[in-house]
């Protein structure tokens, strides 16, 4: 009797451990990501930082989005000083993939963050099949962007739909204690008149004429007179100029009052997560 009992429970076993296999089986098949069979149909948002910017400048903004359901961070494109890239993580077939674009020199000219952004973006196209992106950029990040969409005539770019920046001094800084405590090569070009930036507007004419583009500044005290309307570094009429750059009729732009409006706490702005939200993917919430 002992030893049919045990024949029994063996059995039993067998077929448990069996069933629990298949399931696991199916599981990891279900969650591992596969790329979308028609990669056209993928729009990722790219996020760019600004000067002395890193992995925190947009990564509590990502994680947010994530958390809201908005989408979900895929892929990191990892930019080194001499410009060779690093990619880590990949495009599967997901709801608003996102991909922040991290540089190693974090204050370099606008020249070089221009090359290595359409280095990015071939990867990208040439390597990981995106035909559609939208780009977001803080402070520099945005400058860098736009000069991007001057410079992405040529094919094997993909097609930038949106671009949203948030405080992006397209006239300069005009803060002089701000040159004082900053050095490197992107000083030079955020000085109001810098030539990085007056190439901007004489070659308006190359900007990408089918991009949406959504402006955003912030205002930390809305009572002060006319010329310290800023973010505490940029000033919102440098921000706003961005405006004669961009063609008639794909140009919005966007204020966010109060203290925590400021320079760097933007891009930790609920304000701000609600525009970008409603800008790219049409989502309606609450800020």
């Amino acid at each position: 009797m002992t030893s049919r009992f045990y024949k029994k429970n063996k059995k039993f076993l067998s077929i448990i451990m069996t069933s629990i296999l298949i399931g696991l089986t199916i599981f990891f098949i279900q969650s591992t990501p596969t790329r979308s069979e028609n990669s056209s149909e993928l729009v990722p948002t790219i996020f760019v930082h600004g000067y002395k910017g890193g992995p925190m400048s947009f990564g509590n903004m990502i994680d947010r989005f994530q958390d809201s359901n908005w989408g979900s961070k895929r892929m990191v494109v990892y930019v080194r000083s001499n410009g060779e890239l690093s990619v880590r993580g990949g495009i599967p077939h997901n709801m608003n993939p996102m991909i922040q674009v991290l540089f190693e020199d974090d204050r370099a000219s606008l020249q070089s963050q221009t090359l290595w952004m359409q280095k990015v973006m071939s990867t990208l196209y040439e390597k990981h099949d995106i035909e559609k992106a939208n780009l977001v950029g803080h402070s520099m990040g945005g400058l860098a962007s736009a000069s991007f969409l001057m410079n992405n005539q040529q094919e094997g770019f993909p097609t930038i739909q949106k671009l949203a920046v948030i405080a992006s001094p397209f006239e300069g800084i005009e803060k002089q204690e701000y040159f004082k405590n900053n050095n490197g090569p992107a000083t030079d070009d955020l000085r109001p008149g810098s030539d990085a930036l007056e190439y901007l507007f004489q070659h308006k004419e190359d900007f990408d004429q089918n991009v949406q583009v959504l402006a955003i500044a912030g205002v930390i005290n809305p009572n002060d007179l006319e010329k310290n309307y800023w973010d505490g570094l940029v000033h919102t009429s440098s921000v706003q100029s961005l405006s004669e750059i961009v063609p008639f009729g794909s140009y919005q732009e966007h204020l966010v009052y109060g203290k925590a409006a400021t320079h760097s706490g933007l891009h930790e702005h609920p304000e701000v997560d609600h525009m970008l939200g409603e800008f790219l993917w049409n989502i309606k919430s609450q800020p």
